[in-house]
């Protein structure tokens, strides 16, 4: 399969770089005359496994640069058609690597072919139908290629971005050891795309279209360890009756940027972030009346590797562990991450 990330200008879990290797040949996707637009799925083992993996239930939501509400999921039959609109209309035609193929009939077999032989997610926007598209493209059981394209009016939102973020859950879910990609020499935006996501330069000649991979067994035991391992198990909560000045009080002397706001029974009702108190008039209130609540919390077994997702798909720094009954028992920020990799990732 020939692919590339972003296309040149006119969106879980990231691990570290790629050791030296040597780079991976994978077949080629041919591209052949046809008219029927949608294959039948394929049934690799590996693509089977996708059903079983966090996006497949639960789909990424965020808000791009543009402020707009953007869908990523995985892409099913109903959605297939407005993927295939998407390279219909895309400008220029060919953009990257010549793709997309610029003829309607191959275009249309060209998407066919990949929704057959890969993984796919969509991102999704409310206005504009689909607007993104990344796949996995499996080599064996252990290699993935990757593509990621992002429709020219939505690129440099952070659309690609997150795909390239989805994908890499995706990829460590399903089981794949290593994922590779081709991106040409001049696409700067998609390489430091790709860099900052985890993928690194493979050996070899500098040329047109350079070769990039991100090795996801050799993070795998430090990003497998369950939240009980590096949670501070000294936390501070508040009361929902609390008084506010009772609230930052306590998050001055614990030093937090947060703090679990139980009810009497000591079950989670939600949190109360500094930023609730930057607001004067706030302190002569109780924490009922500004805390936020549904707020996120997660179990003691839930690994690194989905913590990462949950830190880099929200503004938050630290999240509330929680029992079987909802009660706090700890809690973990990204400072706890980076000093569980400082001791155990060479």
């Amino acid at each position: 399969m020939t692919s590339s990330a972003l296309p040149q200008p006119g969106f879980g879990h990231d691990f570290a770089l790629l050791p030296a290797a040597t780079p991976i040949q994978p077949a080629p996707l041919r591209v052949e005359q046809a008219t029927d637009p949608v294959a039948p799925p394929a049934t690799h083992p590996t693509i089977e496994r996708a059903a079983g993996t966090t996006l497949h239930g639960s789909p990424r939501a965020f808000i791009n640069k543009h402020h707009e509400a953007i869908l990523i999921r995985m892409l099913d039959d109903r959605i297939a058609p407005r993927l295939i609109e998407m390279y219909l209309a895309f400008r220029p035609r060919p953009c990257f690597q010549g793709l997309p193929p610029i003829k309607d009939e191959v275009c249309r077999k060209w998407v066919g072919d990949m929704i057959q032989n890969g993984i796919n997610l969509v991102a999704l926007s409310f206005e504009q139908g689909v607007v993104g598209h990344t796949a996995l493209f499996p080599i064996d059981d252990a290699v993935c290629e990757m593509l990621v394209v992002v429709s020219p009016g939505c690129q440099n939102t952070g659309i690609g971005t997150e795909l390239v973020r989805c994908s890499t859950q995706l990829a460590y879910e399903i089981g794949f050891e290593r994922m590779w990609l081709p991106v040409e020499s001049t696409n700067v935006r998609a390489r430091h795309v790709y860099k900052k996501c985890g993928f690194d330069y493979l050996p070899g000649k500098q040329a047109r279209e350079l070769e990039m991979a991100l090795d996801l067994k050799r993070y795998r035991d430090a990003v497998s360890v369950p939240v009980a391992g590096i949670m501070n198990r000294e936390v501070a909560t508040v009361g929902v009756d609390d008084s506010c000045r009772t609230a930052l009080e306590r998050m001055l002397r614990f030093r937090a940027a947060s703090l679990p706001v139980v009810d009497e029974q000591d079950v989670l009702q939600g949190v109360l972030s500094e930023a609730e108190l930057l607001i004067p008039s706030n302190l002569d209130k109780q924490v009922r009346d500004i805390f936020t609540r549904q707020a996120l919390s997660v179990c003691p077994t839930c690994t690194i590797a989905k913590l990462v997702r949950l830190f880099q798909s929200s503004c938050i720094r630290s999240i509330p562990v929680v029992d079987a009954e909802k009660r706090p028992i700890g809690i973990v920020g990204r400072r706890d991450i980076l000093a569980h990799y400082a001791q155990h990732v060479a």
